[in-house]
């Protein structure tokens, strides 16, 4: 097959191409996945906390049934009158509370300060009676010169009762939306468990121990905090009111047993935060927020947060997959790849989310959507050089046809300039094929084109005339059969070139098949089938073959009348026949060359017959036919030709 460099170049180009995509791909891996992992330590917050809240709606937390919530509601407060209500009040809640057999009790109520002591001994008296009561504490908000942040006690005679202390302060993110908290707080040193963790502590001693969370926490402005998890919110509690049990209204049989929370639920008493399951009510109480955190403790639910490392790896994990299947996928399955990694990352942070782990895919997602866009951008950069090389090689090929000037692209629009050598190419592809297709139209010669397979593409206006218009689509095999080639020699079209067969109609045709094929000659783009017409040729050959019969016959007779005569008159008058020898000798002259002119029409028109012979017999025939010539003229005719078996093609 003949080199053609054309072609290899086209080659060598796209292989360039490509391992300069390899290339580039390999070194947008390298700050793509850096970028990935740093983006995952929580600087996408915006994003993360948008995903986090959608996840969690989906997320459903079982529920302890041993908590209840009671709330100091708009129905208590209007019956009770206006907060703060007397401590003898709560006072007779603790003990409804512990003579219905409560287990425990987490009072979200702050006593800081000392009322009058006719109001405080009887509230103290009911938490030192009941012995399962926790209250809360807050960190003092107030800033000392050169001290570090204290805590906000309840009064002494409480707190010496209560069954023990707990902070309840809650972690807003950037947003205002309470998402997390910490398990434990305080001055350094002297941390405290969340309100909700002491809960916990009481009623589960044993696993209280192995607590969620980064144990290593934080320092800031002299308060440390620990064990920071994310809240397994739960949407809907157990409620009964305030009020209720005050009066008696709620049976015991509910309280028993019962790991009862009291806290403020009404607008505009107590502390209240937006939440990710705020809904329309728009916030959550605090109660809600620590039996959310109770049951999530007791459910062995708590969400935390991976290590900064395991949340990175997972980040870049997608991407880099993605990365590697762009290589070795196909383009048209770009988006489909991309869209599956997102969904995958999706339900791999809501599986986990689920089990207690929250990872989040923003980074990820991100990363995807780069990783997609930037190897589009890149793929599209290398098919519009690779475009410019193709279209340059092709404009610089020597003009077949005249073509149209067209205006100049524009200096330093690439895209545009690639634009105009396309419309150009094709401007000049389009010509050609008018080109050809006119040209195939005006051939004397029926011709056809076929594709591979053998069906018909184009006919020119001569094959029309001999097989019908009706015939594009059809096989050439079939058509030929029809047309009257042997059906025993129709197979394969390379094979089927050369044969002479007679139509239907009456024409003498002669098939020739041609293959075509593409620029480096390796494929076969179709075929080009020509049906030569020979009817003219073979009606020539008739006429030939008549004259050349009656040459043989009718021109020989009457010398061979003659030469009959000569002899018959010869032998009736015998003496001096000089005469008579001489018109023999003419008439034979005159018959040998009738024979010759027979014999030299007949070789130039009828198709030679080659055969193997032996050469040394065709030289012994020809020396014996002239062997009596030599005699009668007295030249001496020799011959070498001893057992030479040589063999040649001859006729």
């Amino acid at each position: 097959m003949p080199h053609e460099p054309g072609r290899s170049g086209a080659f060598s180009m796209s292989g360039r191409l490509f391992r300069r995509i390899v290339r580039e791909w390999a070194l947008l891996a390298l700050i793509l996945l850096p970028l990935v992992a740093f983006l995952a330590q929580g600087r996408l917050s915006t994003l993360d906390n948008l995903i986090y809240d959608r996840l969690l709606g989906w997320t459903a937390v079982p529920q302890d049934s041993r908590l209840l919530l009671v709330e100091i509601d708009d129905r208590s407060l209007a019956a009770i009158g206006r907060w703060p209500w007397p401590r003898g009040v709560h006072a007779d809640l603790i003990e409804r509370l512990h003579q219905a057999g409560a287990e425990l009790v987490l009072f979200d109520v702050i006593f800081t300060e000392s009322a009058r002591p006719e109001e405080d001994e009887p509230l103290a008296r009911a938490v030192c009676r009941s012995g399962n009561l926790l209250l809360p504490l807050l960190r003092d908000g107030r800033t000392r010169q050169g001290q570090a942040p204290g805590e906000i006690l309840p009064f002494s005679s409480l707190r010496e009762c209560a069954l023990g202390l707990g902070h309840i302060n809650v972690e807003a993110d950037g947003d205002g939306v309470v998402r997390s908290v910490y398990l434990h707080e305080g001055p350094p040193g002297r941390t405290r468990p969340l309100l909700a963790l002491q809960a916990f502590a009481h009623l589960q001693p044993d696993a209280a121990a192995e607590l969620p969370g980064r144990p290593e926490g934080e320092l800031l402005a002299g308060w440390q905090r620990q064990n920071r998890i994310r809240i397994p919110f739960s949407r809907q509690f157990p409620v009964v009111p305030y009020l209720s049990v005050l009066r008696g209204e709620v049976p015991g049989s509910l309280l028993r047993g019962r790991v009862v929370l009291v806290g403020a639920s009404a607008p505009g008493l107590g502390d209240r935060y937006v939440t990710p399951v705020a809904g329309s009510a728009g916030v959550t109480p605090g109660v809600a927020i620590q039996a959310s955190i109770l049951n999530g403790l007791l459910q062995r639910r708590s969400i935390v947060e991976p290590a900064a490392w395991v949340t990175a790896l997972m980040a870049c994990l997608p991407v880099a997959l993605l990365l590697i299947a762009f290589l070795l996928a196909r383009l048209r399955h770009a988006l489909a790849l991309t869209l599956l990694m997102a969904a995958a990352s999706l339900a791999l942070s809501w599986g986990l989310l689920s089990s207690g782990w929250w990872w989040s895919p923003a980074a990820s997602l991100l990363g995807l959507l780069l990783t997609y866009l930037l190897w589009h951008w890149r793929r599209q950069s290398a098919v519009l050089a690779y475009f410019g090389w193709e279209l340059a090689r092709l404009d610089a090929e020597p003009r077949v046809l005249p073509e149209q000037d067209m205006a100049a692209a524009p200096e330093g629009d690439v895209l545009q300039q690639r634009i105009m050598a396309l419309e150009r190419a094709l401007a000049r592809v389009r010509d050609t094929r008018r080109f050809m297709t006119e040209g195939l139209e005006q051939l004397p010669v029926a011709t056809l084109v076929c594709d591979p397979q053998g069906l018909i593409l184009l006919s020119s206006a001569r094959a029309r005339h001999i097989v019908g218009d009706a015939r594009l689509g059809g096989q050439v095999n079939e058509l030929l059969v029809e047309l009257g080639y042997p059906p025993g020699l129709a197979g394969d079209l390379r094979d089927m070139g050369g044969v002479e067969f007679r139509s239907p109609s009456g024409l003498h045709l002669r098939l020739e098949v041609a293959a075509m094929r593409s620029a480096s000659g390796a494929l076969a783009l179709g075929w080009l089938v020509a049906l030569l017409d020979l009817s003219a040729e073979r009606e020539a050959q008739a006429q030939r073959s008549t004259m050349l019969r009656f040459l043989s016959h009718d021109l020989r007779a009457p010398h061979s009348a003659i030469l009959a005569l000569l002899e018959l008159q010869k032998r009736a008058t015998p003496g001096d026949d000089s005469v008579l020898q001489q018109i023999e000798g003419q008439v034979r002259r005159a018959l040998g060359l009738t024979e010759d002119f027979v014999q030299l029409t007949r070789a130039e028109s009828e198709d030679y017959r080659f055969e193997p012979t032996l050469i040394g017999t065709i030289a012994l025939d020809a020396f014996e036919q002239a062997w009596p010539l030599g005699r009668a003229k007295g030249i001496e005719l020799v011959h070498r030709l001893d057992d030479d078996e040589t063999l040649v093609s001859a006729d």
